[in-house]
């Protein structure tokens, strides 16, 4: 076994492969972020501080895949260092991508990036962080405050509160504002249930939402900025811990530790089931470790 796991129910040999190799990919970044799969045999994620998404195809180098990804200007309102893009997720033939510096949602399609989801309530959003899409056409994001100056809610300028919103056919929803800091969502694999996370200490726990009447509640104890499920349920939680992962009622199965802290992952490869993170100034990749 991994000597960098830390098993707490032996359910998880039934679902991971637990003697695997991490592989570094990439430890030239900044801070990666966002990871999304291409089935054309890629990776593409965020690194805010270059500002830049990159493209990594496993065994070769990173290449520039959009420049100025999160911002197009930098003003004295945002935060320097985190003005770039950050999740990324596929929307039918176009990519989005969460835009800090931009305060917004952007498209990518045909080699341009240009507005999508941009304004509430007439202000522009704070810094747009995490992304899931609904295969119903919803799309579900975080939006906290942490690409703004001092990583401050700004209301004279952006949104009064960092919220969990909903888009779809042209209109946005505010359906969650009890975090600070939201930061992951992510959905169950049959989509009935949607999870958000923070990564503060002091607010540590993931909520759950029914995708049908969006009510909530509190799943468990646990900090997370990206999260994932995988096909049985299970969560993943990318923390200052290390990778945490629990299954659908909140219950710790693992604990992964890396080098440097991880702050999102995706599942990838021709059968989904390699993963792959972004942790800081590394990318690692694990193939195989879903059985």
């Amino acid at each position: 076994m991994q000597p960098s796991i830390t098993v707490f129910n032996n359910v998880i040999n039934d679902i991971l492969n637990l003697d695997f190799e991490l592989q570094v990919l990439s430890n030239n970044n900044l801070f990666t972020e966002g990871p999304v799969w291409n089935v054309d045999g890629y990776y593409l994620y965020s690194d805010i501080t270059a500002n830049c998404v990159y493209k990594l195809v496993p065994g070769e180098e990173k290449e520039v895949f959009i420049s100025n990804s999160g911002c197009s200007e930098k003003n004295d309102l945002l935060k320097e260092d985190m003005v770039g893009s950050n999740a990324l997720a596929y929307y039918g033939d176009s990519l989005l991508v969460c835009q800090h510096g931009n305060h917004g949602i952007a498209k990518w399609k045909g080699g341009i990036l240009e507005p999508f989801i941009h304004e509430y309530n007439g202000n522009p959003f704070n810094s747009p962080n995490d992304l899931i899409v609904h295969s119903d056409g919803r799309i579900f994001f975080s939006d906290p405050p942490y690409g703004l100056k001092d990583s401050k809610l700004n209301p004279d300028h952006f949104q009064p509160v960092a919220g969990i919103y909903c888009y779809k056919n042209g209109e946005v929803t505010l359906i969650n504002t009890q975090y600070q800091y939201p930061n992951g969502v992510c959905l169950m694999p049959d989509e009935t249930k949607l999870f958000a996370c923070s990564n503060k200490p002091f607010e540590r726990f993931v909520t759950v939402f029914d995708t049908k009447t969006m009510e909530s509640k509190v799943l468990c104890e646990e900090n997370g900025d990206g999260i994932e499920t995988d096909p049985a349920g299970n969560i993943y939680l990318c923390s200052n811990d290390g990778l945490v992962i629990v299954n659908s009622n909140g219950e710790r199965l693992a604990l992964i530790k890396f080098e440097t802290i991880p702050s999102n992952l995706c599942w990838g490869g021709a059968k989904k089931k390699d993963l792959f993170i972004t942790s800081r100034q590394n990318v690692f990749l694990i193939r195989d470790f879903l059985k």
